[in-house]
């Protein structure tokens, strides 16, 4: 299973197959955000193609949000939340390996009170490893993101 929760109402996945489309319609997901660039990697399923198996599926709500890892800005973090907000729940968002979903969670949740290691353990928990970008989320924690 490749889908895994990291908050409530909030589920992060790596590259989505159709397959994964499948086991998100079972597990009652109404949006899913897309947090990955096309074209990023040869041979990479495009947005596009994972919005015509969530049509399929009945999942309706879907939204493209692509960032990059280490270029995430306030403005970034600000969208994902405006979406998390916006949307019917529970939402699935996915990018290449999940990182670049549990950041822009985990700048949000350490700029409004949780702490780095809170943030880094249910990442971890979700199997997602954030240790790399500890520096940067315990520097959001104190002063926020440009």
């Amino acid at each position: 299973m490749s889908i895994q929760k990291l908050a409530d109402n909030l589920y992060i996945a790596p590259q989505l197959t159709e397959a994964d489309v499948q086991e998100a319609a079972e597990l009652g997901i109404q949006t899913v955000i897309c947090n990955r660039p096309d074209g990023e990697e040869e041979n990479q399923v495009t947005f596009k193609q994972v919005e015509s198996w969530l049509e399929a599926a009945d999942i309706r709500e879907h939204h493209h949000q692509p960032v990059v890892a280490p270029a995430i800005n306030a403005a970034d973090v600000a969208a994902f939340q405006n979406l998390l907000k916006s949307v019917p729940q529970p939402v699935l968002a996915y990018c290449r390996t999940g990182t670049r979903c549990s950041l822009l969670w985990g700048y949000h949740q350490v700029q409004n009170g949780a702490s780095v290691a809170e943030v880094v353990a249910a990442a971890q928990q979700a199997g997602v490893n954030l240790s790399n970008f500890e520096a940067r989320l315990q520097q959001a924690s104190e002063n926020g993101l440009s």
